[in-house]
């Protein structure tokens, strides 16, 4: 960690005085758009594939090998003369990295500033000449799309074009703007080009000149400098930018910052060239997946360099090269509030993240006790005992892009990996039995033999050694020599498993596509099946734990709870077909309980039976408290037993927060305490104050009116989509909560942003809700356990918090 004085950086301004440029940067793009490939955007006309299939191919010199691609005459290339090339159109051509790629030809009509450029020339990518029109080229690459640039890139003479050290400068009046050396296409010079231009390179007399966009970020699409020419002869002065640009000592504005880093920072970067250039990162990191979902894991080092106004992140690969370049910045007129845009280059890539509040969270320390580094995106703490944890590992993905699962136990002392069973993109679940000593897997796909098939396994937690296997009926009868990836379609598939107090309950249709079914209740010591039990069309299995003690299923119009011994009925409750969909089938929802991975599963559920909501005592069966269920309806248990009634009042299942109302349940007198114009949700109770989200943002309201003490809309931001990425938990003064990619700390009593864990990265799991809210951070004694979304566990000492973070 690089220490030092806090950094001077607010309300600082830099003016590099460029005569006789800016009326161009303002009203350089006011004028008329005639043609299409003059304006600023990415797309292609159908003039421009006219035009390409009208050219020609001339041989002009046979020693130089050159080409010249005519065409009619437009506007735009009347006045320009024709480049010509030393390739043939679809011959690949040779370009060096860094230039700007163009979505059409452009001319003086197009500001500067405003040439919207999303894509740079890279050295592992190939680019195939298409067109020549004028003094542009158009090129096409493996994706393939087409760009255009200028043609006078693709000459030898252009080679000996040098890099320079970037410099600020002035420029004297009646100086030009020029598309290349000598070019046709030129830019008034009679504004001023502010901070936004910088040297970078130079050829015979002329200097190249990045310019740096007016936008750098709007509507999920980011945007890079373009580089254009001006004479030696008409800079009046220069000065060279000093390298260490993050130091200290240095006060360099944002923008110049990113000016720099877009125009000198790619793929061949070496860590050695990012520090001499930006100095020493103020933290290095282990960094998220760089990899797609469905590939082995690659995790780099990701470098943090953090301003209370900007935060540079920089990820390296195992052969410390750059392969990622990320800010995370303030909402200015440079980059939309609450946007974010993402970029790929081959395997680089470009990442801008605009935040939502007035402030980004700064590093904070805090040593783990050890690190689990894992396989899979995310860690979810699935259960522990005294010295194992029961762990889920999953690549993040979803439908198509879903690839594989994992469960596995780790050591609860040391961090060490006791086995794991991968179970690839098929259906799969892990049950704690009643002891607490062994687990139930279901898995209906063989990631070795490439093929769905069923499985339950019974194993050991401490050392995954096999204790029985259940084998469904018809499996062994397959025909395993042919059509092997679908020689388990012509059996009957499992539905899943459930659990109660020491029985393991498999869920199987009569046949395959039918709505009946059968109940297999078996010994979770031995595997031996004590009964079975066949059901009628809609029935259902609704147990949750092997703490319940008994066998709870829906049929014919009841709840029934069943010995699970035996199969005895023990207790009924009438449970006529709701009209209201369950809200658990909303693979969006996180769950009506928050459940503790280190406790027995409570014995109080809340159900939906007929049209309301009812908390139903699972060892006697009696109703002990009443919600009349409505459509839109969705409710959440607090951790004193209390119920969060969230109600969208146009009775859909999603909506903006302005159309819900939440209330809060009072489980003793059976009324409703309170009720607020607002949607809030992932309540944690501590005292008579409740920590929520509301409305997207972190909030605190008072538990006995609903009023809210605190919000922290205005410094943490508002988040579009309430996806629950894991819940709140409380160290003494500090409230952790997993926001966006970071683990925020902030102080509890008046939701001040204090900043992020070190080393911590998290991420938004669609259709994982429920894993993330109980699963991603708990803590029991004092230790405090965090899963994240590149494959790390870990345990941080509760007591060191306040320690390591002194204010």
């Amino acid at each position: 960690m690089k220490k030092g004085p806090e950094r001077n950086i607010w309300g600082y301004t830099q003016c590099v005085t460029l005569t006789g440029i800016t009326a161009l940067l303002l009203t350089g793009c006011m004028m008329t758009e005639t043609l299409t490939d003059a304006s600023g955007g990415q797309a292609q006309n159908s003039k421009h594939q006219m035009l390409d299939q009208e050219f020609q191919i001339q041989i002009a010199n046979a020693d130089l090998n050159t080409s010249t691609l005519s065409q009619p005459l437009t506007p735009l290339s009347s006045q320009q003369t024709s480049v010509k090339v030393p390739y043939k159109k679809g011959e690949s051509i040779t370009l060096r990295k860094g230039l700007p790629l163009f979505g059409g030809r452009k001319d003086n009509r197009i500001a500067v500033d405003q040439m919207k450029i999303t894509y740079l020339t890279t050295s592992s990518d190939k680019y195939t000449l298409a067109a020549v029109q004028g003094e542009w080229i158009k090129v096409k690459t493996k994706d393939p799309y087409s760009y255009w640039l200028p043609g006078w890139y693709a000459l030898k003479q252009s080679n000996i074009m040098t890099e320079t050290e970037p410099r600020t400068f002035t420029i004297k009046t009646g100086g030009k703007l020029y598309l290349t050396p000598d070019s046709t296409v030129t830019w008034p010079s009679n504004e001023a080009l502010s901070d936004q231009a910088l040297i970078v390179s130079e050829w015979k007399d002329w200097y190249g000149v990045s310019i740096a966009p007016r936008i750098w970020s709007r509507e999920s699409t980011g945007y890079h400098h373009v580089i254009l020419w001006i004479k030696k002869k008409d800079i009046a002065s220069q000065t060279p930018v000093p390298d260490g640009w993050f130091t200290n000592e240095s006060s360099l504005p944002a923008s110049l910052l990113r000016h720099l880093v877009d125009t000198k920072l790619d793929q061949t970067t070496t860590a050695r060239q990012t520090v001499n250039w930006l100095g020493e990162p103020d933290w290095k990191e282990q960094s998220r997946n760089m990899n797609e979902t469905g590939d082995p894991m690659r995790i780099g080092q990701t470098w943090r360099y953090e301003r209370n106004d900007a935060q540079l992140l920089l990820t390296f690969d195992k052969n410390m090269k750059l392969t990622e370049i990320r800010w995370n910045l303030l909402a200015d007129q440079q980059n939309e509030a609450a946007s974010g845009s993402y970029s790929r280059l081959d395997r680089f890539v470009y990442t801008t993240q605009v935040a939502t509040g007035k402030f980004i969270p700064q590093t904070l320390p805090w040593k783990p006790e050890w690190v689990n580094q894992g396989d899979l995106n995310y860690t979810f703490l699935q259960a522990g005992t005294e010295d194992v944890l029961l762990m889920k590992g999953d690549d993040g993905g979803f439908s198509g892009m879903h690839y594989d699962d994992s469960f596995y136990a780790l050591d609860r002392h040391t961090g060490k990996m006791l086995w794991r069973v991968h179970t690839g993109f098929g259906p799969a679940q892990a049950i704690l039995n009643t002891n607490r000593d062994a687990v139930t897997l279901f898995t209906s796909y063989d990631t070795d033999r490439k093929q769905y098939v069923d499985r339950v396994r019974h194993i050991n937690l401490k050392d995954g050694k096999l204790l029985w296997e259940y084998r469904p009926e018809g499996q062994d009868q397959r025909n395993d020599s042919t059509n092997k990836k679908n020689a388990a379609n012509d059996r009957v598939r499992l539905n899943g498993i459930k659990a109660a107090q020491d029985v393991v309950i498999i869920n199987t249709p009569v046949a395959e596509g039918s709505s009946n079914g059968w109940l297999h209740v078996l010994n979770s010591s031995n595997g031996k099946r004590l009964w079975s039990k066949k059901l009628t069309k809609g029935y259902q299995l609704v147990n949750r734990s092997a703490d319940e003690p008994y066998v709870l299923y829906r049929e014919k119009n009841q709840l029934v709870a069943a010995d699970p011994s035996t199969g005895r009925t023990v207790w009924q409750v009438e449970s006529e077909p709701s009209a209201i969909d369950h809200i658990e089938n909303d693979p969006y929802f996180d769950g009506i309980h928050r459940y503790d991975p280190f406790a027995a599963a409570p014995l109080g559920r809340w159900m939906l039976l007929d049209d309301q909501w009812v908390l139903l005592d699972l060892t006697s069966g009696k109703k002990r408290s009443l919600i009349p269920a409505r459509i839109g309806q969705q409710i959440e248990v607090l951790n004193d037993g209390m119920v969060l009634i969230r109600q969208n009042q146009k009775g859909n299942m999603y909506g903006d927060y302005d159309e819900y109302t939440t209330s809060l349940f009072d489980l003793g007198s059976g009324k409703i305490r309170w009720t607020v114009n607002a949607k809030i949700e992932r309540g944690l109770l501590e005292a008579d104050q409740l920590y929520v989200i509301k409305n997207g943002y972190p909030a605190s309201v008072d538990y006995r009116n609903g009023e809210t003490r605190w919000d922290a809309k205005e410094s943490v931001g508002a988040n579009q989509h309430s996806t629950n990425q894991g819940s709140y938990l409380i160290i003494g003064d500090r409230l952790l909560l997993p926001r966006n990619e970071d683990l925020l700390v902030m102080d509890k009593k008046d939701g001040t942003l204090l900043g992020r864990v070190h080393d911590v990265v998290m991420g938004t799991p669609d259709h994982r809700d429920r894993d993330a809210k109980n699963g991603t951070i708990n803590r029991i004694d004092d230790e405090v356990y965090v899963g994240s979304a590149n494959g790390r566990f870990r345990v941080f000492p509760a007591d060191l918090l306040e320690e390591e973070i002194s204010f």
